[in-house]
C-alpha cells in the first residue's frame, strides 16, 4: 500500500507541473467568480418574488452539476497521457526497475490522478458552498457529501481513459471515454424523464411508441443517474433508483472491472 501511495503522490505532483492543469484551474476560478451575481439578483415567478434561500438552492444546484461535468472533462484530459508519456520518456523503466509491480504502478497512476481531480472538485464545490453562505446566509446540507459522491464519476472516467490508452492512441481514448460517459448521461436522462407517468402517458398517446426501458440501459454505467443522486442529496429529495442496483454501486463495479482489465492487459504488454 505504501508503494501505491508514493506513486499516487508522485502522479499528483507530476500533473500539477503541467501547464494544462493551471489553465484549467484559471478557467474554473474565473467561472466561480462570475457566478456570484446569481445570488444577488432578484427573481420574480408568477408575480411573486422568489426568496433568497430558494435562489441559493437552485443556483447552487446548477453550478454544482456544471462543475462536476467540467471536472469529468478535466479528468479525461489529465489521464490521457498517464501511461504513454511514461513509455515515451522512459519513466516507466525507472518505475519498474524498482520493487514496484505492474499492479502497483497502474493503481498508483489511477489513484493519483483521481485523487487530484477529486480534491480540485471538492475545493470548487466548497468555494460555491461558502459563497452561498456569505451571499445568502443559507447553509445547504449535503452539498459536500454530494461532491464526494460525484467523485465516483471521476474515477470511472480516469480508469476508462487509462484502459483505452493501453489499446488506442491518446486522443481516440479520450474521445471514446467522453462518448461512453455522454451516452450514459443521455440514457439516464431519458430514463428519468420517462419514469414520470404523466409524461410517459402523454408520449405514448401522441406517438404510440413503446417506452419500456431496454435491458442494456439498465446495466450501462449509470454515470448520469449517479449525478442525479448527488443532486438529490443537495435538495433533500427522496431518490428512486432506476435499475436493479443503486447507481453508485453500478459505477464502482464498472471501475473495478475496468481496473482489473487494465491490469490484465498491462501485465502482458511489452514495455522494453
Amino acid at each position: 500500500m505504501n508503494t501505491i501511495y508514493n506513486i499516487a503522490v508522485f502522479t499528483a505532483r507530476d500533473q500539477m507541473k503541467r501547464k494544462s492543469f493551471y489553465l484549467l484551474l484559471a478557467v474554473a476560478i474565473m467561472f466561480i467568480l462570475t457566478i456570484r451575481g446569481c445570488y444577488r439578483a432578484d427573481y420574480t415567478v408568477n408575480s411573486q418574488q422568489v426568496d433568497r434561500s430558494t435562489i441559493a438552492l437552485y443556483a447552487s444546484m446548477i453550478i454544482f452539476h456544471t462543475v462536476s461535468i467540467g471536472m469529468i472533462m478535466m479528468a479525461v484530459l489529465l489521464s490521457m497521457k498517464n501511461f504513454t508519456r511514461d513509455l515515451e520518456d522512459g519513466s516507466i523503466t525507472l518505475f519498474l526497475s524498482r520493487p514496484v509491480s505492474r499492479v502497483q504502478y497502474i493503481l498508483g497512476r489511477v489513484i493519483g490522478t483521481w485523487g487530484l481531480c477529486s480534491c480540485f472538485m471538492l475545493v470548487l464545490h466548497l468555494t460555491i458552498f461558502l459563497i452561498t453562505l456569505i451571499q445568502t446566509r443559507t447553509i445547504i446540507p449535503g452539498y459536500l457529501t454530494a461532491s464526494l459522491v460525484s467523485s465516483c464519476n471521476l474515477l470511472i472516467a480516469v480508469s476508462l481513459v487509462c484502459l483505452l490508452t493501453l489499446l488506442l492512441p491518446d486522443f481516440i481514448a479520450a474521445l471514446g471515454t467522453l462518448a461512453v460517459i455522454t451516452v450514459g448521461f443521455v440514457s439516464d436522462g431519458g430514463q428519468r424523464l420517462f419514469s414520470n407517468e404523466a409524461i410517459k402517458e402523454m408520449v405514448t398517446r401522441a406517438s404510440g411508441a413503446d417506452l419500456s426501458v431496454a435491458t442494456w440501459r439498465l446495466y450501462y454505467p449509470k454515470v448520469g443517474m449517479l449525478q442525479y443522486y448527488a443532486g438529490s442529496l443537495i435538495k433533500g429529495d427522496e431518490y428512486q433508483t432506476i435499475g436493479p442496483i443503486h447507481p453508485m454501486i453500478n459505477v464502482l463495479i464498472y471501475c473495478l472491472l475496468i481496473l482489473s482489465l487494465s491490469i490484465a492487459i498491462f501485465k502482458r504488454k511489452e514495455l522494453y
